[in-house]
């Protein structure tokens, strides 16, 4: 993924960009409504950072669209997580964005 598309993505997106800081700093997968709670967004915009939700959140441009989180199912729930290869260089290249 170009560099570019995500560092625009992360600077449209406040929310995006505090989920993926949220994800790193967790360093485990975590559930989207604790991650609503977390960073004081509503579930619906949550889950539309993460995957995508319609014209407001574009799938190409949400955090698993830009391969940026990644998602597992246990049980019927979905967690989120960021991997932290992902973060270093992310934090590295990005200089302060994160």
């Amino acid at each position: 993924m170009a560099l570019y598309k995500i560092a625009r993505s992360l600077r449209r997106s406040r929310l995006r960009l505090a989920i993926l800081k949220l994800l790193c700093e967790a360093g485990e997968p975590l559930y989207p409504a604790l991650i609503a709670r977390a960073v004081g967004a509503s579930y619906e915009n949550v889950l539309g950072a993460l995957r995508g939700l319609g014209r407001r959140y574009r799938r190409e441009e949400s955090l698993l669209g830009l391969g940026l989180v990644k998602e597992v199912k246990v049980g019927g729930q979905r967690l989120y997580y960021a991997d932290e290869e992902i973060c270093k260089n992310l934090e590295d290249s990005l200089n302060g964005l994160l």
